[in-house]
């Protein structure tokens, strides 16, 4: 027996053909048919189970559906009817020249007695693989699939979670509802009709992938089927334009929960929250040590406006602009032990990019950088030379640290460090090196810090000074030396003085004498007077200490292969008059001669690294002090340059 499907006529053709043999069945399908192509969502409901209704005809646009299903057209020959019970029958029917086979399952309806189609089976072969899908199950999935659209369209969390599985409900739980509603925009707000929905799906047993096309791409939507129900595992948006390429919503969206989290703990300062959700050594070198608030990041609600994402196959780049600044959170992927076990992203760094391009922070430097002048800061006010050493870069250790040991440190005069905890004023970076300024004290000081190698030191501190050097390394480069000069002098230690000593000094003093000559004053005094002045020639430089009333000039120089400073001369000031200053040098050489015989040859003794005086190293003596009570005979009266000028 023969009908042609969804066509008025097919009852007429089925009596012709076939008498009554198969009337049930044909009134059924020809029911079915008549309904379908009048496209009568209300004549489908009355010929079909509850059951088809409900996974086909659900909603109003599903009679527009069936077209997507590619039903065959042409004359309908019914092949064979099985009796699966009273109550079933399974109709196979071949359909147009082709003879392609369709099965409908009959069920008889318990109230009205009739029988309705319940399913029709569809024989479809793919890639040479052929398989038998029924429409209920089709029509179910494409119907779910102007659920999830309506659903995800309105932003609504509810209605998204509804149609998802449960570890992608979970994310979209956890999402704040505003970056939930961008999610839903950015995943679906680019399709290309409305309208028209023309998915293409390639279906399982339970799990099924849907093609939906885009303006500029298309999605990819896998499904799965859990408790008869087709839920949405993840969705995947291709396009052309990259910045809304979206690998995997559900990526996508665990990246965004905890972008959020990140935000919201970071601006409350919950460290609990941000040690879940950042790296490691991120947390605890950076943000567990630090005051947050020295570096305002957006809220999460001053980001959702303004953010794009670029995702990787192992990282996360989210970026917000700001009005002074860019703000962009890098992420890494952490993959699962297994396949259920869901990837994980944690935050791994924060940069700040100023709009000018002038400047690149990064959070993770800038932090232990802050870290590092608390450290370094404390460390100056507790006088722990251990910790300066390692903290410090190789230049300022061996210009400065190297050169002190604990005791002499202790008593080194550093009124422009005070022990107060610095708070951080602005952080600059220029390259590798850092500036750091801070309000400490009474004083603002200016850390200046270098990466080195990926180690970040720091390599000065600049100081508020007058008629000197702001550079701490650079005061204390001339300083210490000086103050252990006037040390080794009272403690009469010569041979300590002659490696403190210029190869001038050395050559015309202390090779000259076996113990420290006695010029009337004693530097104690006149080394404690505050430092006021410090100047600088290309090899030399001039420490003042007190004022023209009383005080000292100390004459360096800068000798020997690592190019120390070293004291060549020291000016001791009692009073405003000539009378009441004495040049160590020239004073000393007096005293040396006042008591050395007639062609008594002066003893030498030397210390290791120290050079002998020569002929060429010598200078012409300074005139004789009158404090001293004599005068050299072979000193020469000629006037002279004043070595203490700058």
């Amino acid at each position: 027996m023969q009908l042609r499907p969804f066509a008025p006529c097919c009852v007429f053709l089925l009596l012709l053909a076939g008498g009554c043999a198969n009337l049930v069945e044909s009134r059924a399908i020809t029911a079915f048919s008549e309904a379908l192509d009048a496209q009568s969502i209300e004549g489908l409901k009355s010929t079909t189970s509850q059951r088809f209704a409900q996974k086909s005809l659900r909603l109003s646009e599903s009679i527009e559906d069936f077209a997507i299903l590619k039903l065959p057209k042409g004359e309908v020959e019914i092949v064979d009817v099985e009796e699966v019970s009273e109550t079933e029958k399974r109709v196979t029917v071949e359909v147009g020249e082709s003879k392609q086979k369709l099965r409908y399952r009959l069920l008889r309806d318990a109230g009205s007695r009739k029988w309705v189609v319940d399913d029709v089976y569809i024989r479809r072969k793919k890639d040479g693989i052929a398989s038998t899908k029924p429409v209920t199950e089709l029509m179910d999935l494409v119907t779910t699939v102007r659920e999830f659209l309506t659903a995800w369209s309105s932003g609504r969390q509810a209605d998204m979670v509804e149609h998802s599985d449960p570890q992608l409900a979970a994310l979209l739980t956890s999402l704040p509802r505003p970056w939930l509603a961008r999610l839903a925009q950015q995943a679906i707000g680019d399709r290309a009709d409305e309208s028209r929905v023309r998915p293409e799906a390639q279906m399982d047993e339970d799990v099924a992938v849907v093609r939906l096309p885009r303006k500029s791409g298309q999605m990819l939507i896998s499904f799965r089927k859990i408790e008869d129900h087709w839920l949405i595992t993840d969705l995947a948006v291709e396009s052309r334009k990259d910045k809304e390429h979206i690998p995997s919503v559900k990526q996508f969206a665990t990246a965004l929960v905890t972008i959020t989290k990140f935000l919201e703990a970071y601006n409350s300062a919950d460290k609990d929250v941000l040690k879940e959700v950042c790296a490691e050594g991120f947390f605890n070198n950076s943000l567990e040590p630090a005051d947050l608030s020295t570096v305002p990041l957006p809220s999460s609600e001053q980001a959702i406006g303004h953010y794009q994402i670029r995702m990787d196959s192992s990282v996360v780049d989210f970026v917000v602009q700001r009005s002074s600044d860019v703000v962009k959170l890098s992420l890494l992927k952490i993959e699962g032990e297994d396949s259920e076990t869901p990837v994980k992203y944690i935050v791994q760094d924060v940069t700040l990019y100023e709009l000018d391009g002038r400047e690149e922070k990064r959070l993770s430097a800038l932090f232990l950088s802050h870290a590092m002048v608390e450290l370094v800061s404390e460390a100056l006010a507790r006088r722990e030379l251990a910790t300066l050493r390692v903290m410090t870069t190789a230049d300022f250790r061996n210009k400065v640290w190297s050169r002190l040991d604990d005791r002499m440190f202790l008593n080194l005069p550093l009124p422009e460090i005070e022990a107060e905890k610095p708070r951080v004023l602005t952080t600059v970076f220029m390259g590798d090196a850092t500036e750091i300024t801070v309000n400490q004290g009474t004083r603002a000081l200016v850390y200046v810090l270098q990466d080195q190698k990926g180690e970040l030191l720091v390599d000065d501190v600049l100081i508020p000074v007058s008629n000197r050097p702001s550079s701490l390394k650079k005061n204390l480069e001339v300083l210490i030396p000086a103050y252990q000069f006037a040390e080794a002098w009272v403690a009469a230690d010569i041979e300590r003085l002659q490696r403190l000593s210029s190869n001038d000094l050395n050559g015309t003093v202390w090779h000259q004498t076996l113990e420290v000559p006695s010029i009337g004053s004693q530097p104690r005094e006149y080394f404690s007077a505050p430092v006021t002045s410090l100047e600088f020639t290309e090899d030399r430089a001039v420490a003042g200490l007190g004022d023209d009333r009383f005080g000292a000039r100390v004459l360096l120089v800068r000798e020997g292969e690592d190019r120390r400073y070293v004291v060549d001369d020291v000016r001791l000031i009692a009073g405003p008059e000539l009378s009441q200053r004495i040049e160590m040098k020239a004073a000393m050489r007096f005293e040396i001669s006042r008591f050395r015989k007639p062609n008594e040859q002066a003893p030498i003794r030397r210390v290791s690294g120290v050079a002998p005086s020569t002929p060429e190293s010598k200078q012409r003596p300074a005139p004789a002090q009158e404090s001293t009570g004599a005068a050299l005979e072979e000193v020469s009266l000629e006037p002279v340059v004043d070595p203490f000028a700058p």
